[in-house]
């Protein structure tokens, strides 16, 4: 159900295109559960959202409040404010006074989290939820250090190239005909003569243009390259890294100009404004497009970021799993332990999407067939894919990935003509690091 590719000691492991285009590998019937939860589980629970959304925080209060309503445990939400902040705050946080429960991302991210002993060992948790957790995801939360889960699964979503269909059809493109780098051009070309912005982007976070940096090296030199280039056995300073780079500027001419004077959600509301032709982005954010409106939402499309060597064609992906931690230094960790595998049973997903939540479920109970046409064009997307990524800050080093290539990142943003001396530095900053932990 998973590649595991060992890695600087380090297991990253992608689940496959056949356990997640929505089939019996992944999206299997499971058992629904008599009850769910320690039973020593007792006392309040504290829960933060990574978010700071309205939206987002809608749901999140939809799953506390339905919890509380189950179980009797008093639950409270809060959002995490600016997650940008609170991701690069994160140990900080565990260390000091966390609430019980909070969602976070799977992977990397997770793993050295609890190699440091600050979440809690979620395992029985998982095992609870039997078949309704399928088997992919359960490797996909696997820590390679210890063999055991700290985090439950709940959502997982494709990175792609967004747009609008009715931009697309009005400068005469076939809104799923972009399939190759002269494609795109045509769309790009096509929204700078209506004096629209082609490709929005917003890296004030320092990773949000790391997607448009991954998929170029994996549409150009593939996905093993792509791997070996995160855990050093290939080199920043290799030309085929240098042709990424020059791929990526030919997008400059086509961006906004204060690509780093906003983040994540300005490249959104460029493209909700009906200000830009396309985006590459996770599609986590598609909730915000139909609490505009659900014409706004029946508007959004995403299809796999287009072709630029045959070779490799569109064969890579990045697909992130988010879910629930519980942090062991809460007031209540056995509480947070049994709140995030409620977030994971089928009670809890069925409660998020009541409260509108439009992603794609880890829980197997959830029937893929009542997808709205955007969902299901997710689960396509997904399933053109041979090799599913998790995404480059959270499955490489993080101490390189944000310090490091973030910041070279938005470098190359500011000057692209520095781009030599911006990869020797990086490979520097790399041959540095010491071992981990």
């Amino acid at each position: 159900m998973s590649n595991e590719v060992k890695e600087n000691g380090v297991s990253r492991r992608t689940v496959l295109k056949g356990a997640a285009i929505g089939g019996a590998g992944l999206l299997g019937g499971g058992t629904l559960l008599s009850s769910c939860g320690s039973d020593e589980a007792t006392g309040p629970v504290k829960f933060t959202a990574r978010t700071n959304d309205e939206t987002g925080l809608k749901i999140a209060q939809a799953l506390v409040d339905a919890y509380t309503a189950e179980t009797g445990i008093e639950a409270t939400m809060q959002g995490s404010g600016d997650t940008n902040a609170f991701q690069d705050g994160i140990s900080q946080y565990l260390q000091g006074t966390p609430d019980d429960a909070f969602q976070w991302m799977a992977g990397f991210r997770t793993n050295f989290r609890a190699d440091q002993g600050l979440l809690v060992d979620l395992s029985e948790n998982i095992k609870n939820l039997g078949d309704q957790m399928p088997a992919g995801f359960v490797s996909g939360a696997t820590n390679p250090t210890d063999g055991k889960q700290y985090i439950i699964p709940t959502t997982w979503y494709p990175w792609g190239l967004h747009y609008r269909k009715s931009t697309m059809q009005e400068i005469g493109l076939d809104p799923e005909g972009l399939y190759n780098w002269d494609d795109f051009m045509k769309l790009l070309e096509g929204t700078k003569k209506k004096g629209l912005i082609g490709y929005a982007l917003g890296d004030k976070g320092g990773w949000e243009a790391m997607g448009t940096f991954s998929i170029l090296n994996t549409r150009l030199n593939g996905y093993n390259y792509h791997i070996d280039l995160l855990n050093g056995r290939a080199k920043w300073t290799d030309p085929k890294t240098l042709d990424v780079f020059k791929q990526f500027e030919m997008l400059i001419p086509y961006m906004n100009k204060n690509v780093l004077d906003i983040s994540w959600d300005g490249m959104r509301d460029l493209l909700l404004q009906k200000k830009c032709g396309a985006i590459m982005m996770g599609s986590w954010w598609a909730n915000d497009f139909k609490a505009q409106s659900q014409a706004d939402y029946d508007d959004l499309w995403i299809v796999p970021f287009p072709e630029i060597n045959p070779e490799f064609g569109r064969d890579s992906i990045d697909a992130p799993v988010d879910g629930v931690v519980a942090a062991a230094n809460g007031t209540n960790p056995e509480g947070g332990a049994a709140f995030a595998e409620w977030c994971g049973s089928e009670n809890g997903m069925l409660a998020a999407q009541a409260a509108g939540d439009t992603s794609l479920y880890a829980n197997s109970r959830l029937d893929s067939s009542g997808y709205d046409a955007f969902n299901k064009q997710k689960l396509a997307v997904i399933g053109e894919a041979k090799n599913v990524m998790n995404f480059l800050d959270r499955d490489c080093r993080n101490d390189f990935a944000g310090p490091i290539v973030g910041v070279q990142i938005q470098n190359f943003l500011k000057n692209p003509k520095d781009i030599n001396k911006i990869l020797e530095e990086t490979q520097a900053a790399w041959d540095a690091l010491p071992p981990l932990a």
